[in-house]
């Protein structure tokens, strides 16, 4: 599947496990692509510029597990603590939104291992 175009993407993993929960919102600037990357608590431990190599690959990640598909999913178990929120908006000011709590789209699984590989550098 084609790369899919975007100017913003905020995505937040919730997890049972505090060192999985994390959230990330990169965006199209105007100085090129950025990336603030936030832990548990919301707070900001990462701010900065991405190459255009790392944000083509998010774009084609998204592409490959078909986030557009996930527009108006919502999928709510109260009593589960794993959950994600997922925000894209285009150029048009189009907004895909998704949320769920203990139930995941299609290409969830790999999409958040994806963002965590594309990134993990910055962790190191």
């Amino acid at each position: 599947m084609a790369s899919f175009d975007f100017l913003s993407l905020r995505f937040e993993n919730i997890s049972e496990n505090e060192n999985d929960t994390y959230s990330v919102f990169l965006n199209e600037g105007e100085d090129g692509p950025e990336m603030v990357w936030y832990d548990s608590m919301g707070d900001p431990i990462i701010e900065v510029g991405i190459s255009k190599g790392e944000w083509d690959e998010v774009k084609k990640l998204a592409g490959e597990c078909d986030v557009a598909s996930w527009d108006g999913y919502s999928e709510m178990n109260v009593s589960e603590v794993a959950g994600f929120t997922l925000e894209l908006e285009d150029g048009e000011g189009n907004i895909i939104w998704a949320e769920g709590a203990g139930s995941f789209p299609e290409g969830f699984e790999a999409f958040e291992k994806g963002i965590r590989s594309i990134f993990a550098g910055y962790f190191e």
